[in-house]
């Protein structure tokens, strides 16, 4: 080979190392995943797990974990309907109804309400700790002093649905998780069908209004969503909004005049049913003339929570609206079976409050 031919072997060596290096620094940091969903197992092995979670970064948790720490509060509820309450040590917040499920939880060490409290994760040193996908900042610092961070994301149904099913994988309850999995998305298909003969002329108008008066759930939201799963239409779907629960306004309510208006169960709320009802300024609106002014239900145990109980939200919207779709036996019924598949209890309306 002569010398020119030399040099241009060298030349597409270097060209190809180059490009080698190119490709390697567009491709995720150390712990992110190569375009895998969130859920799917990496490896498993007798001791351990790696899955891929709900920020897209790879985890490697224990098996046969003993103890759970968490401060993204939304996800208490997934780990008492996986049947982990007793290893759950570490929290940000509690609820009375909870305490009932799991009296061990007001035992609980603080680690922070929704920003986590990473010395006190420290500290307490679980075996896993899961935490909110959207805090990348968390998760990671966690995994550089040795805790396994899982990230999870529970608003939409698709959300929901895999943040149960890598929970129930890395808490090896797979199968209790496809229980309640399935059970969503059949319940959400048997609305589908229940609601699917309403003509878009016969719909009902509505709104939900969050914890201070004016606030209303947009289209992006799962409350919003719910309404719409429910049958109606939601009057602030295209509200565009760059805040969670956003300011629409008494006046821009008053433009809409819902059909019915649902007010937010939280116990964060400033305001009661009675006050709208009551105040003459609303008098005028459709919702407020027929007395469709609701508190979204139940007292101890939120409907509208993010997750599987979000299904009896939806119950109970389309109950209120479409009496003749989903009857007052019907929505007792599907309380009933809700209470007992995801905790083992059954509970009057008296002990729930709706």
């Amino acid at each position: 080979m002569n010398s020119k031919g030399r040099i241009q072997k060298i030349i597409s060596a270097l060209l190809a190392m180059m490009l080698l290096f190119v490709f390697a620094g567009c491709g995720s940091s150390e712990g992110d995943t190569m375009g895998e969903e969130p859920g799917t197992v990496i490896a498993e092995t007798e001791d351990e797990i790696t899955i891929v979670d709900q920020a897209g970064r790879e985890v490697t948790v224990k098996r046969d974990i003993e103890s759970i720490a968490l401060s993204y509060r939304v996800a208490i509820r997934f780990l008492l309907s996986l049947d982990q309450g007793d290893k759950i040590k570490g929290i940000g917040k509690s609820e009375p109804f909870l305490e009932t499920l799991q009296p061990s939880l007001a035992d609980c060490v603080n680690v922070g309400q929704g920003v986590a409290d990473i010395e006190a994760v420290a500290e307490l040193n679980p075996d896993v700790f899961f935490h909110k996908a959207t805090d990348r900042e968390t998760l990671d610092a966690l995994e550089k002093i040795g805790i396994p961070a899982i990230g999870i994301q529970i608003e939409t149904p698709e959300e929901m649905t895999t943040a149960l099913d890598i929970m129930g994988k890395v808490c090896g309850e797979e199968e209790k998780a496809e229980t309640l999995i399935d059970y969503y998305k059949n319940r959400l298909e048997e609305i589908d069908q229940r609601t699917a003969g309403i003509q878009e002329q016969d719909k009902k108008t509505a709104v939900v209004m969050g914890t201070s008066i004016g606030k209303v759930a947009d289209g992006f939201m799962l409350q919003g969503e719910m309404l719409e799963r429910a049958g109606a239409i939601n009057v602030a779907k295209d509200l565009e909004a760059t805040e969670l629960w956003p300011t629409a306004g008494a006046e821009q309510i008053f433009k809409w005049n819902p059909d019915y208006i649902f007010i937010t169960g939280s116990e964060s709320a400033l305001y009661s049913a009675d006050d709208i009802l009551e105040d003459k300024n609303w008098s005028e609106l459709t919702a407020v003339k027929n007395g469709d002014v609701y508190v979204m239900p139940a007292k101890v145990d939120s409907w509208e929570f993010p997750g599987v109980v979000s299904i009896l939200g939806i119950d109970y919207m389309m109950h209120v609206m479409y009496p003749e779709l989903m009857s007052e036996e019907e929505l007792t019924q599907e309380v009933d079976s809700f209470y007992e598949l995801s905790y083992g209890v059954t509970l009057d309306r008296s002990e729930l409050g709706y």
